[in-house]
């Protein structure tokens, strides 16, 4: 196939007041996108983790049940397809979690432009997206210009041998390098631990040393003897020794720390994803405070701000960009559901700020998650906080 055909789009007269116009045809096989995810095994040894397969799961999870939508003017309008089900072949709440985790271990994501809506702009003569498809970021390399003065320094990209087009990559940057980069240390060590509790798991026969009593033997016969003793083990609860003494040795978790060492490291894992430690459960032995009725919301709006909000800004702003979205749009997730834990608090806190003078009535609507009245800033969206 030409490198031509892969950005072949339909001649078609439209059928809709806004046509779907595919850019580029299924030149790159979805089985063979979906098999570069396995790969990578850094990210396989850190999902084999449970505090950070815990804290990826809450946070993708989380990002997965926000409601998303467009918005002008401070009023919601139609999201489209691009924010309902990009990808003709997956849902949404697959997409943004599969997009989450990109960012979250590589620190950015990618998605492939399959359709566009036909309606020429200054940033996209083609139309803008309506269609895409979630890439695995590691089968993705930005082509980047060798002169950093050049406007633009992004030429294009290049997805598994094959180049494509700057404008048919919707590129995502969390601004950081992915934890599997910054906490690398800290992810190998708690792999070591989980390690260590695993051989402590599998061991069948008491630990112990075999003497010898008799003659001496040279280094073939004692490991034979050795081996034959761990068989005999395994398969009978009697085992027979001559000239040979087995003494053993108590070694348990707790002789190598391994309690509180799974406890630490679980808070180390969950500090990389800024992750309150009681959200996933782990030992408040690890330097963690307990989760109680008292601190549920304080917890919930730590995980949304600390944790989620960067990714949440990442995306929103992506997706708001004039080569996405058209301008004046604003693309935005409703947190207000996780935010407002306490409904009682949150409106004792809103009437404070308000009667205060610190914030406007829709302002105050807009915390709420309730629509502002007539036109308004634009600035201001329901539900966002």
């Amino acid at each position: 196939m030409a490198l031509s055909d892969l950005f072949k789009t339909s001649s078609s007269a439209p059928t809709q007041a806004h046509m779907v116009v595919p850019t580029v045809p299924s030149a790159i096989p979805f089985g063979e996108i979906a098999a570069w995810r396995g790969s990578g095994a850094s990210r396989a040894m850190a999902m084999s983790i449970p505090a950070v397969a815990a804290c990826r799961n809450l946070i993708a999870g989380t990002i997965a049940q926000l409601g998303i939508t467009r918005s002008r003017g401070g009023s919601s309008i139609e999201p489209g397809l691009l924010l309902t089900q990009p990808d003709p072949s997956s849902t949404w709440a697959a997409t943004i979690e599969r997009t989450v985790d990109d960012l979250l271990f590589y620190g950015s994501a990618a998605w492939l432009v399959l359709a566009r809506d036909g309606v020429s702009t200054q940033f996209n003569p083609g139309g803008l997206p309506v269609r895409a498809r979630q890439i695995p970021v590691t089968a993705v390399t930005q082509l980047v210009s060798e002169t950093v003065s050049d406007y633009d320094v992004v030429k294009g990209y290049e997805i598994m041998g094959q180049r494509v087009d700057r404008n048919d990559v919707i590129w995502f940057d969390a601004g950081n390098e992915g934890v599997l980069t910054y906490g690398a240390r800290a992810i190998a060590q708690a792999y070591d631990i989980e390690a260590a509790a695993r051989r402590m798991a599998t061991v069948d026969i008491p630990a112990g040393v075999l003497q010898n009593a008799g003659h001496e033997l040279g280094p073939d016969e004692a490991a034979d003897i050795v081996a034959s003793f761990q068989e005999a083990r395994q398969n009978n609860s009697v085992a027979f020794l001559q000239n040979v003494t087995f003494d053993r040795v108590d070694i348990n978790a707790h002789d190598l720390q391994l309690v509180e060492a799974r406890a630490a490291s679980a808070t180390e894992c969950a500090r990389l994803f800024n992750v309150p430690v009681a959200l996933i459960g782990a030992s408040p032995t690890g330097n963690a405070s307990a989760l109680l009725y008292s601190n549920i919301a304080q917890n919930s709006a730590q995980f949304i701000q600390q944790a989620v909000g960067p990714l949440l800004s990442a995306i929103e702003r992506t997706l708001t960009l004039e080569s996405v979205t058209a301008r004046g749009q604003r693309v935005h997730f409703d947190v207000g559901a996780y935010l407002r834990t306490d409904p009682q608090a949150s409106v004792d806190y809103v009437t404070s700020l308000l009667a205060a003078g610190i914030v406007t009535v829709d302002e105050a609507r807009s915390f709420l998650g309730i629509a502002p009245q007539g036109q308004t800033d634009p600035n201001i969206t329901p539900g966002r906080v």
